[in-house]
């Protein structure tokens, strides 16, 4: 069966809105990251307040972004997700302003291992990546993440971070996680500062950021169950 057109909010191609915070990360490079064939605009993460979300498909949040005033917003967010809108959210969840959102939890950093990240369901979304190696920015552990949020249920669980704790027990968890609202749109969770440093140079191939956006907007072909890494059933998005 061949795969189904993806139903675009912004026209003929997908529109995502970065909504940039005073302390994003190379705030004015990301345009510089997305795919060519993609609408990019830039917006200040207040005007989400007043802007008319319509026509986007995709809004990508930095891991500095303003939790209380999202939360403020909450209503509108709510519904610019059940009416087909994606979110790339960015960073530690301290107050969940959508809710499928859970607050971060560290993990152990001792043994180092637990700070490699390792597959799980992947998808689309990684499934091109190196496990061994894209995470180790500048040859250091942690620089991606250092922990995870529990995954709403349903969620695919694409990355993996944690392992044994000092005193013996296991503790891991979804570093990365996506989850489609019943009707909706998804939510892409990285439970780290910015991903997009992360082998998403448009000179980088295979291109990670390009892999995420392209895997939300564009429906995802049945994939063969893998390795069974997760603790409840997940919703393939």
């Amino acid at each position: 069966m061949a795969d189904r057109e993806p139903v675009l909010r912004g026209g003929d191609r997908p529109h995502l809105v970065y909504a940039r915070s005073t302390r994003s990360y190379n705030i004015d490079r990301f345009g510089g990251l997305v795919p060519q064939d993609w609408r990019y605009t830039p917006v200040d993460i207040y005007d989400l307040e007043t802007m008319d979300l319509d026509t986007v498909d995709v809004v990508f949040l930095s891991g500095m972004h303003d939790q209380i005033f999202l939360k403020s917003i909450e209503p509108k967010l709510v519904d610019y997700l059940a009416s087909g809108g994606h979110f790339v959210i960015n960073g530690h969840i301290i107050i969940p302003w959508l809710p499928c959102l859970s607050t971060f939890r560290a993990v152990s950093p001792k043994p180092f291992t637990n700070w490699m990240i390792r597959a799980c369901e992947p998808g689309r979304y990684f499934g091109r990546m190196d496990f061994e190696n894209f995470h180790r920015h500048e040859g250091l552990l942690g620089q991606y993440a250092r922990g995870y949020s529990p995954a709403q249920e349903g969620a695919q669980w694409l990355c993996l971070i944690g392992g044994p704790t000092p005193e013996g027990d296991i503790h891991e968890g979804p570093v990365d996680w996506v989850w489609r609202m019943p009707g909706g749109g998804k939510v892409f969770v990285h439970n780290g500062d910015h991903i997009e440093q992360f082998c998403s140079d448009p000179r980088y191939q295979p291109n990670l950021l390009h892999d995420i956006l392209n895997a939300l907007v564009h429906p995802d072909p049945a994939e063969a169950d893998g390795q069974d890494c997760r603790t409840q059933p997940a919703e393939r998005v």
